[in-house]
């Protein structure tokens, strides 16, 4: 009987010396967010204020100055509105630990005893997704730590959707998004309109035109490219005759490339410049969910991330085990001023 491979012994392993990953999920907000002054403290404040709106009104010749509060030209003060908002820093942490026997084998892609130094890139990765998912949270509130609960910090979407009136965690009414720019419409029935509406419901707040970063889920970036798509007009009319589509290009007609594609929409009141995320989510405490058609609308300039601690890697002990690391960072969301935000924050 011939020698069949089924039943062929000492056959090799082919085995590619690679492991793939396609998971290249980047984290636009925390690489783009500029890095404030260092925290001292696990919780952090910082001031806001505005102006008074203007009154009308003239002065009688001669008149003295007085102290009467709310005349016009008295003495009054002029920081009445002046208000302290507060957040609190998290501790973000993977840990890992490879047996002493695993870190001596010759594993395909890694080497031998390359599983230590793998496992902190994985680890640092994810640490880096967990503090970008955390940040662009819809609802996580701000926590003290009483010794069986953590800190926490207040995320993006606790400062734009709702207030605080000490400021903590959120911000006081006043200091709030203009309620025109938090935009409820379902990426569906996303239309011109809607972009132009969160555009012009901020500039009433800070009278800027100015190029705001956009962070927003898939959904709501493919409804900001729809907009270039085909529309139907319909014409009433006694006769039924089908809509037909039309779809306008402006593009060279010797160009072999079809774009597709919305990266930045300018409006009457600014430029916003679109940032796909696929880590804007709510919380549960234990998992993210992630909220494809959501978008924060941010001018970089007023936002944060604060550091106790950057991202940094440990060596544990071994106590005969296997080395093991600690991946840890401590950092907080500062949103200096959400009066000047927006948000698209349809439900679906």
């Amino acid at each position: 009987m011939p020698l069949l491979q089924p039943n062929q012994v000492g056959i090799r392993e082919e085995l590619a010396d690679y492991i793939a990953i396609v998971d290249q999920k980047s984290t636009p907000f925390v690489s783009m967010a500029p890095k404030g002054k260092d925290l001292g403290n696990m919780t952090f404040s910082w001031q806001v204020d505005n102006y008074a709106a203007p009154l009308p009104g003239g002065v009688v010749d001669g008149t003295d100055v007085t102290y009467t509060t709310g005349s016009p030209g008295s003495p009054v003060n002029p920081v009445p509105n002046r208000t302290r908002l507060s957040n609190n820093a998290q501790v973000f942490r993977n840990d890992l630990r490879i047996g002493f026997v695993a870190n001596t084998q010759n594993v395909a892609g890694v080497g031998t005893g390359g599983e230590i130094a793998n496992g902190v890139s994985k680890r640092l990765i994810e640490l880096k997704r967990k503090m970008e998912a955390t940040f662009l949270a819809t609802n996580q509130t701000i926590q003290d730590d009483n010794g069986t609960v953590p800190d926490l910090t207040s995320s993006l979407g606790k400062w734009l959707l709702t207030t605080n009136s000490a400021g903590i965690g959120a911000p006081t009414s006043s200091f709030a998004p203009n309620a025109a720019a938090i935009d409820a419409t379902a990426s569906a029935s996303f239309v011109e309109a809607t972009a132009q509406n969160v555009l012009t419901g901020i500039y009433n707040s800070t009278g800027t035109f100015r190029d705001y970063d956009v962070f927003l889920g898939s959904t709501l970036k493919r409804a900001f490219t729809n907009l270039t798509a085909g529309s139907t007009t319909t014409i009433v009319n006694t006769s039924t005759i089908a809509a037909t589509a039309v779809r306008t290009f402006n593009q060279d007609l010797s160009d072999d490339t079809f774009k597709s594609s919305i990266d930045i929409f300018e409006g009457d009141f600014g430029r916003l410049i679109l940032h796909p995320d696929v880590w804007i989510s709510s919380t549960d405490g234990s998992n993210f969910t992630s909220l494809a058609y959501k978008g924060y609308v941010i001018p970089m300039d007023m936002v944060e991330i604060r550091y106790t601690k950057l991202p940094e890697v440990t060596t544990l002990p071994n106590n005969g085990g296997g080395e093991g690391r600690l991946i840890q960072a401590i950092a907080g969301l500062c949103v200096k001023n959400p009066m000047g935000m927006g948000m698209f924050n349809g439900g679906s």
